[in-house]
């Protein structure tokens, strides 16, 4: 049997959205039994096989809809004569899961608030990226363990991040507000579900005037970002912010 444990957790470990196929029941003739497995990727490729030819042709077009969706789904195959697919005669049930699809955020700044909530979203759906090149605060051990630190400069991690419109969600709090000018407009064209930035009313009027004046759309952009919740400690922001962050990764925002 291969290896599809660690095929998954080499996924797992980059973050890679995957559909997981399983052979949960064959009755009659057929090329892959009980417990056979394959992992597919949303460009196609594919790993491991439940048997190859017609259950393999069904297994991927059935992954390729269950990644339009962004949902698990069942299948039966029967392996009868099909156009031109010969077939062996039996029946093959396949179960596909999608794995690593949880909402990740990419969270730019790991200053008080991103360090207030990374530990609120600690134990959440979300998968947290955060993203800074100042060591002392990329490697707060105050940070939870799940928080997948990036110690680098913004740019190259925006140029290089696997942006996805369903389950990115990026939230800009940096050291300054010039920086998280610079941010917001690297990251304006990237595909995402939510874009916030933290920032008072006149910071966030002077980044419109600015922004919009280069040709950017800002109405996608949460500023300032959470819901009203009259707090001001990192804390409280960091409430504030997750609240809206859930609100929207269950479709009520």
């Amino acid at each position: 049997m291969w290896d599809w444990v660690g095929k998954l957790e080499e996924l797992r470990r980059r973050d890679q959205l995957a559909v997981l196929v399983t052979v949960t029941k064959s009755t009659g003739s057929t090329p892959g039994k009980k417990g056979a497995k394959m992992i597919v990727l949303p460009d196609g490729n594919f790993y491991g096989t439940v048997g190859g030819g017609v259950p393999e042709h069904f297994a991927l077009e059935d992954a390729r809809k269950c990644f339009e969706l962004m949902q698990g789904a069942t299948s039966t195959v029967p392996l009868e004569q099909r156009g031109e697919f010969p077939a062996c005669g039996g029946t093959m049930e396949l179960y596909m899961e999608l794995v690593n699809d949880n909402p990740r955020l990419y969270l730019f700044g790991a200053g008080h608030i991103a360090q207030s909530l990374c530990q609120v979203l600690d134990g959440t759906h979300f998968r947290v990226h955060l993203v800074d090149e100042r060591s002392e605060w990329i490697n707060s051990p105050a940070l939870p363990a799940a928080v997948i630190r990036h110690q680098r400069h913004y740019s190259d991690f925006i140029r290089e991040a696997n942006w996805c419109d369903e389950r990115t969600y990026a939230t800009i709090l940096t050291y300054n507000g010039a920086v998280d000018q610079q941010v917001l407009a690297e990251v304006l064209p990237k595909p995402a579900r939510f874009i916030g930035m933290v920032g008072s009313k006149s910071k966030w009027g002077k980044i419109q005037k600015n922004l919009e004046g280069l040709g950017h759309d800002l109405s996608r952009v949460r500023c300032p970002v959470g819901h009203d919740n009259g707090g001001n400690s990192p804390r409280e922001i960091a409430v504030s912010i997750a609240s809206q962050l859930f609100a929207t990764s269950h479709g009520r925002e």
